[in-house]
């Protein structure tokens, strides 16, 4: 027989229990303990390459770390997708493999597990069409998607890669904006349905004509989703560049290896006009790119300026205002091939920069930009495709400054990975030309995969 004091302390608990349960239902599940140090970091990446009749895809998967890591591929179509493919990326090494590309819309979904791990792809056209593209896969999927690149001039064929490597249907509408125009939302493009495990290719030249730059925002309402864009010149010409997915006041565009002749893409989604300026650093002194000291870009608009850039540079735009942008550098090869980045938006320490050589001969390329104020120590490691042991160099990047890496360090493996670190913050892209008679023929841009903090513990 209890008495009168424990039954009010038994109401008491009881009131409080359910209290608790109340604040915890609202609170949801308590956050997962941190992960102890050194702990192995999985990760996914989604691959909207595209392709056409005849092309060959390969994804570069760069392992940095001390222990192998095992991967999926999920190859993804308009089709069905088949039966994943699964291997391992030893530690230290790179793994080049070949996956499907006839198809514009071709993609592939990759899943890492026991380990983090860089993905770049590389698409390389069939006659009659010519080129190469190269881009970094995303780190992961989102609702909304910024593309800056598309042009639509006679001679081109540009496209809207989308992806969804899920196991619900995707729900997404695209509006495209040009120069002059208001932004387009045809009724065609709004609410398609991707159903899950496919990719689709949408033809953006077909909707908006003879326009050197069309920005594309893509918004889902279910699902989510990769975006890239994939630019096809006739005669000559493929441009690979992933989405962005968030606007924001700075770009950094790093370029190497082309003719010098290069377009700033400018896309401003946002209904405000935009203020920037940008300006070019290399190995002299900075200087404005292009004259673009206080330009000013209507909202919801894209446009290209004109710029002329001088071996290994990189151009670094700021906005003036609270009105944000997404940016993109093309850049015309030294042959029948262009080329094209998104860049990045914010620099960091280290970085993971996937092969833009397709085959010999070649002309590597690798550039860093360090766009802080105090000098930084830079050292490279090689990721190379035979398991041998990659080799290293270390140099000094001065403040405002961009410089090539060494010709003979990267020709000791011209289709390896690179692994970029510094002392402080810097942005890396890789930048070759590669094929024909004199290595000229096929030119790739790829910016380089920043590596997230704690990924690879130690490095």
């Amino acid at each position: 027989m209890r008495s009168p004091g424990q039954g009010v302390l038994a109401a008491v608990v009881a009131v409080i229990v359910v209290v608790g349960g109340v604040a915890a239902e609202r609170r949801g599940p308590a956050p997962p303990a941190p992960a102890s140090p050194g702990e192995a970091v999985s990760s996914a990446w989604l691959c909207p390459h595209g392709g056409g009749p005849g092309w060959t895809g390969t994804l570069a998967l760069a392992n940095p770390g001390t222990a192998p890591v095992h991967v999926r591929l999920t190859f993804l179509s308009d089709l069905a997708p088949g039966r994943p493919t699964d291997l391992v990326v030893p530690a230290g090494s790179e793994v080049l493999h070949d996956v499907p590309a006839t198809s514009r819309a071709s993609a592939t979904y990759v899943e890492a597990f026991g380990g983090w791990i860089a993905a770049g792809w590389q698409v390389r056209a069939s006659d009659p069409e010519v080129g190469l593209g190269a881009e970094p896969c995303a780190s992961g999927p989102a609702r909304t998607w910024y593309a800056p690149e598309s042009t639509t001039q006679k001679g081109q064929k540009a496209f809207l890669v989308v992806m969804n490597p899920y196991a619900v249907d995707a729900v997404f509408s695209v509006a495209l904006f040009s120069p002059d125009l208001p932004p387009l939302r045809d009724t065609d493009w709004g609410d398609i349905v991707l159903p899950a495990g496919r990719s689709v290719a949408l033809r953006v030249d077909r909707k908006i004509v003879d326009e050197d730059a069309v920005g594309v925002q893509l918004d889902t309402k279910v699902g989510r989703v990769g975006v890239a864009t994939l630019g096809v010149t006739e005669g000559g010409g493929v441009r690979s560049v992933l989405g962005a997915t968030a606007t924001a006041a700075a770009a950094f565009l790093p370029t190497a290896a082309g003719a010098g002749q290069s377009s700033l893409v400018m896309f401003v989604p946002g209904e405000h006009g935009l203020r920037f300026g940008a300006t070019q650093t290399s190995t002299e002194p900075p200087q404005p790119a292009g004259a673009l000291t206080e330009v000013q870009q209507p909202g919801q608009s894209a446009a290209t300026y004109p710029i002329i850039t001088a071996g290994p540079s990189s151009v670094n735009v700021l906005g003036q205002g609270p009105t944000l942008f997404v940016a993109a550098l093309r850049a015309e090869g030294q042959s029948d091939d262009d080329a094209a980045t998104g860049g990045a938006v914010t620099a960091a320490r280290t970085w993971v920069v996937t092969p833009t050589v397709a085959e010999e001969p070649s002309f590597p390329g690798l550039v860093v930009a360090n766009p802080g104020n105090e000098e930084v120590t830079v050292t490279l490691r090689l990721l190379t495709p035979d398991g041998t042991a990659g080799g290293v160099t270390t140099f000094a990047l001065a403040p405002s400054h961009a410089a090539g890496v060494s010709k003979a360090f990267l020709e000791a493996s011209p289709r390896a990975s690179v692994v970029v670190s510094a002392t402080g913050d810097v942005v890396a892209l890789g930048g070759s030309t590669s094929s024909g008679i004199l290595g000229l023929s096929l030119y790739a841009l790829a910016i380089g995969i920043a590596v997230p903090d704690g990924a690879l513990p130690g490095l």
